[in-house]
């Protein structure tokens, strides 16, 4: 909302610099800031502050916060003797959608420029001028906030006016020549013959204000929120007016606004002002009585208000205070604040005007935590702290993508959106792949050479005997791919390959405590080389490898991408949330180096599994470093090397010790893989 500060000073009459304008309404909870021009303020209003869309309810919040009066126009209208009923008579068939309609006659206008001081302050706030008759209407709409609209009287047929319901494909071109497809929930005004406005949204082309207008119908009504607003998106159409309705307009600023527009139309485009108001109102909406205590407010906002600046500020709000007692005031909110409507919401209008920073400490609060509840969640921040630790980005992707894109990964079928925005975003992801390799691709485009990514999110699948048809489940994934060591002057560079992914999988074993974990073949379709870390009694907690390259290439990526998935619901058993403190031993420990030479077809983990079942706690790290075939060790044969670290945590190991269990080693690595030592 912008508001011309010279405008404002019609209404209050106050002495302060643009800025100090700015930081009062700031304070009082609405965000200003003083615009280039420095001639007028943009305020960031909140959805629930309708009565602030207009310069009289700026005026109003101002005056309240400084005492300075309040100068609401009072229109001064000169009737001619030539009532409105000769002209228009109203029906509303749908009370629900249109509480309230009413309409003035203005006869003999003549078009003319708009005075210069209208324009200017029309322009000011982003409005063009166009002419005395437009821009009488939106000068009221900005000074009120009201939305009104004009009609060449010519072009109401019957001389009726008619609010109804559209039907379900009815036609209708609004002011700015597009033919709209309405439906039920639309609310058309209408004469005898045809649709003549959008309520509360737009006009229509057949009876707008031309410049052979003699006659025109001021149109000021209350609609119904819901309505506008569900209108005005199943147009696609939002305007000044359809903003004000659908946030909840004054009723009663219905009939302040055509007052306002006859008596400007009278002054400056010289019309004779009909006698009376058309005004149809079947159900006039009242105000609810909120009960207010000043004992709750204070325990709630911190401050004993006085009776004196609780009956001040709400009288400066416009809040009626319909009886009093002790510690009870029945209070009836006014018609232009429809946010106010709990005892709650009272509260806050008062600590917003005796202001926040005014609120002294005087009350502390304090107590014994009884009971520490674990975070439901936990699983999830450790997991993202396990892979940011080893080098992972996290990234959050759309949850809605493009059928063919979810249809690569779905185990089912895909959950289709039913009124999509485009056809990006017409299915629900079946997994978190599409986004991974998504970013992947926009990076590969911006000469990225290397990514560690992973994502947290649920997933959509439609499984029938789930609520609703839908199986939501929670996935986290990740991708490696390109340089994840650059070339250096110390070293080569290194590229992504199964197996660095595989010791990232390793890495992850490790920090979820799994005390045996072995690795199972994956005949998942996604990867062309795969695996799964399984725990003991086989149940996977990761799935790994190449992704297929076949869908690698549809995402237009050249490159090798490595990708895991996660087990969620198993991780979430088996994960720990207490950690354990393992003091460093104070003795030395031993290393030694072995190196084995085995059939090629021999698995490192094989070699694993012997060297703990004979060392026991004494082996402290066991780590493969060098692998070399060809050569002198021959074919289909190749050289494992390991190196050893032993230690005890109670005593400074002997190195009988530690020959012995490499005896015990060698000997049951012969026996059990037909290693020889090297």
């Amino acid at each position: 909302m912008i508001v011309n500060i010279d405008w404002l000073k019609d209404y209050v009459e106050f002495d302060l610099t643009p800025e100090d304008l700015a930081d009062i309404l700031t304070n009082i909870g609405l965000e200003s800031e003083v615009r280039e021009d420095g001639k007028t303020i943009e305020i960031d209003l909140t959805p629930n502050r309708p009565d602030c869309m207009s310069h009289i309810g700026v005026a109003r919040e101002i005056s309240v916060i400084t005492g300075l009066p309040l100068k609401i126009p009072i229109s001064d209208l000169t009737e001619v003797d030539n009532p409105v009923r000769n002209y228009v008579s109203v029906e509303i068939l749908d009370p629900v959608k249109c509480p309230r309609y009413a309409c003035r006659i203005v006869k003999n206008i003549k078009f003319k420029p708009s005075p210069k001081w209208m324009a200017e302050r029309l322009e000011s706030i982003g409005i063009r001028s166009i002419n005395n008759i437009v821009d009488i209407s939106n000068y009221v709409m900005m000074e009120w906030g009201h939305p009104l609209h004009t009609f060449d009287l010519e072009e109401i047929k019957g001389q009726k006016i008619i609010v109804r319901a559209a039907a379900d494909g009815e036609s209708f071109t609004t002011l700015d020549e597009i033919e709209r497809k309405l439906n039920k929930r639309h609310l058309l005004i209408c004469d005898t013959e045809r649709g003549v406005a959008l309520a509360g949204i737009m006009g229509g082309k057949n009876s707008e204000i031309m410049d052979s207008t003699k006659d025109v119908l001021i149109e000021g009504a209350y609609f119904d929120p819901i309505t506008i607003r569900r209108g005005s998106k199943a147009v696609g159409l939002s305007t000044e007016s359809s903003k004000r309705f659908e946030r909840g307009a004054d009723p009663e600023g219905a009939i302040h606004g055509i007052n306002r527009i006859a008596e400007l139309l009278s002054k400056y485009a010289d019309g004779d002002i009909c006698s009376g108001i058309a005004d149809v109102y079947p159900k006039p909406l009242k105000r609810e009585s909120i009960d207010f205590r000043p004992s709750r407010a204070a325990s709630i906002a911190g401050v004993n208000f006085s009776p004196d600046f609780l009956e001040k500020t709400f009288n400066n709000l416009g809040i009626t205070i319909t009886h009093k007692k002790s510690d009870l005031y029945c209070c009836v909110p006014p018609t232009y604040r429809p946010d106010l409507e709990r005892e709650i919401d009272l509260i806050e209008e008062l600590a917003r005007i005796y202001g926040y920073d005014q609120i002294q400490p005087e009350t502390s609060y304090q107590g014994l935590l009884s009971q520490v509840q674990q975070d439901p969640k936990y699983y999830i921040d450790r997991l993202k702290q396990i892979f940011a630790g080893i080098g992972f980005q996290e990234i959050f992707s759309n949850s809605l993508i493009r059928e063919n894109r979810a249809s690569q990964f779905a185990d089912g079928l895909p959950v289709r959106v039913q009124n999509p925005q485009s056809m990006e975003m017409s299915t629900m992801r079946s997994s978190l792949f599409p986004g991974l390799l998504s970013a992947v691709s926009f990076n590969l485009n911006r000469g990225a050479k290397s990514l560690r990514l992973f994502e947290f999110g649920n997933t959509f699948i439609t499984d029938l005997s789930q609520p609703h048809g839908i199986d939501e489940r929670e996935e986290f994934a990740g991708i490696i791919y390109g340089e994840q060591y650059p070339k250096q002057w110390r070293h080569k560079k290194s590229e992504a390959d199964f197996f660095m992914l595989k010791g990232y999988m390793e890495s992850l074993a490790r920090q979820l405590k799994l005390e045996e974990y072995k690795y199972l073949s994956n005949s998942d379709s996604l990867f062309e080389l795969g695996q799964s870390l399984a725990t003991s009694d086989s149940k996977v907690v990761v799935e790994f490898g190449m992704l297929q390259q076949s869908v690698v290439q549809s995402y237009d990526i050249d490159e090798l991408i490595f990708a895991f998935s996660l087990n969620v619901p198993l991780i979430k058993k088996i994960i720990k949330t207490k950690k354990s403190y393992q003091p460093v031993s104070m003795y030395p420990g031993i290393t030694r180096d072995l190196s084995f030479v085995v059939n090629s077809s021999v698995l490192v983990k094989d070699f694993m599994t012997i060297f703990k079942g004979v060392s026991g706690d004494l082996l402290d790290l066991v780590s493969l470093f060098d692998v070399f075939e060809g050569g002198s060790i021959g074919e289909g044969k190749k050289s494992l090397t390991f190196n050893f670290f032993f230690q005890r945590k109670e005593r400074t190991l002997k190195d009988e010790e530690v020959d012995e269990i490499i005896n015990k080693i060698i000997l049951e690595t012969s026996k059990i893989l037909s290693a020889k030592l090297r």
